[in-house]
């Protein structure tokens, strides 16, 4: 017991550090694989880093940053919510899926500069996993529905094989790998040829992929990523910028025209918008005309509550509540699926604020370099698209979020031993991935 209570030597201090950086690398890999395998994951690292103590000292740093301080601040508001909502169960199921933007407090304590490649290629490789399960599931080389014995492993559907994720996570995945690789490609130019080539055929099967993935916001988001990449990339050459702008333009029309998934799911969503609007009969006609009657009568719920919210648990209730009779099945649905709503409507117009906040820290950073703050700049504007759908508190969206944004802005070189990548890492770093698979899927 003795032995438990006193505080380890800086030796294993330092050891543990290289430790928790290694396993966010595997972290980041596991974010679009396996949800049970990443919180497992999570887990072990808490452990650790509790284990290591000294938290004074590590989060001292972390604390001051000003992009910790704005998710802090965000996280602190929806628990001060707790306090006058009435709901306490659909609030402690907020305040769980909330955690996350805790995360960068403990990721900064340890992340060393050195591994952030690694971090940013164990998210596009996990990414491309990810999108090589979907080509084999529509191929029907593997099933919509797999499991092992008692335990699923997944279940999709044809219409939008994504047999990891939900279909618009999956989408919003893929417009992440589309933009990190389109970064790579036009701003690093002293890479490697073959690397480029890579790269190239990476980000055009991750094109195909989302050719057959029923996912409108995860369309949105890719044709802004593209589009924000391509205007850092240009903004010092309006030729550049417009040409490559007319090019994008005409791979979506292309896209469109010979995609019948997406231009299916295009036409559907004007459609329904279109008579959402129109006949204000939201349910009936399709999920763009129900969030478009979920928006308004969630605004009626802000204008009762407008500086300090419902409560970070009452919202849905409120908003039930709101929605007259005839479209009482509009009750059914689970959450209000636009965030720009949802936050004031829990947490005031003093916690859009906040989140605002967040924003404005995120794009105002500079204490990074260029690269990384471009690739901010991007995780931003995505980040601000597919809110607009609702995905923001999910378990894949925040958490790799939080991951990729501690990333970027990790400046310190810890006092540990860096390895390069090689056979014995990766194996290493395989039996992990196995390991933590197994009991994310039997647990």
């Amino acid at each position: 017991m003795t032995n438990i209570l006193r505080a380890p030597s800086q030796t294993t201090k330092d050891k543990i550090t290289l430790w928790l950086n290694h396993l966010l690398v595997l972290y980041a890999f596991l974010i679009p694989i396996h949800n049970g395998a990443k919180s497992s994951l999570f887990f072990t690292m808490l452990a650790l880093f509790l284990y290591r103590r000294d938290f004074g000292f590590y989060l001292k740093e972390a604390f001051s940053n000003r992009i910790v301080q704005a998710f802090l601040i965000f996280y602190a508001l929806h628990a001060i919510g707790m306090l006058y909502t009435d709901n306490i169960d659909y609030g402690k199921d907020q305040m769980d899926r909330l955690k996350y933007l805790l995360f960068p407090l403990v990721f900064l304590s340890f992340l060393d500069i050195r591994f952030v490649p690694r971090i940013v290629l164990a998210f596009l490789f996990g990414m491309l996993i990810s999108i090589i399960f979907s080509y084999l599931v529509h191929l029907q080389i593997l099933p919509y529905v797999f499991s092992i014995g008692k335990y699923e492993v997944w279940e999709t559907f044809a219409y939008s094989p994504a047999p990891f994720l939900a279909h618009g996570e999956h989408g919003v995945g893929i417009s992440f790998f589309v933009g990190f690789l389109l970064y790579y490609i036009l701003n690093f130019k002293n890479e490697e040829k073959f690397k480029k080539v890579i790269a190239l055929v990476g980000l055009v099967f991750a094109l195909i992929n989302m050719s057959f993935i029923a996912s409108r916001t995860g369309y949105m988001t890719l044709v802004v990523v593209i589009f924000i990449t391509i205007v850092i990339t240009y903004r010092e050459n309006i030729k550049l910028l417009l040409s490559s702008v007319f090019l994008v333009f005409i791979v979506c029309l292309s896209i469109y025209n010979f995609s019948e998934t997406v231009n299916q799911r295009v036409n559907v969503a004007i459609t329904n918008f279109e008579k959402g609007i129109e006949n204000k009969e939201y349910y009936e006609n399709g999920s763009t005309a129900q969030r478009i009657g979920l928006t308004i009568y969630s605004i009626e719920v802000i204008k009762e509550n407008f500086l300090f919210g419902a409560g970070t648990g009452d919202h849905m209730d409120l908003l039930r509540a709101k929605i007259p009779d005839e479209e009482k099945r509009l009750r059914e649905i689970a959450k209000p699926h636009n965030v720009y709503v949802q936050i004031p409507m829990q947490i005031g117009i003093i916690g859009l604020a906040s989140f605002f906040f967040l924003i404005y820290s995120l794009l105002s950073y500079k204490n990074t370099s260029r690269e990384k703050k471009d690739i901010i700049v991007i995780l931003v504007a995505s980040t601000l698209v597919f809110m607009v759908g609702g995905m923001f508190y999910g378990t894949f969206e925040l958490p790799l979020i939080v991951v990729l944004i501690s990333a970027m802005i990790a400046n310190k070189e810890q006092t540990i031993t860096f390895n390069n990548f090689d056979k014995k890492l990766f194996f290493k770093y395989s039996a992990f991935v196995i390991l933590f698979l197994i009991i994310g899927i039997t647990r």
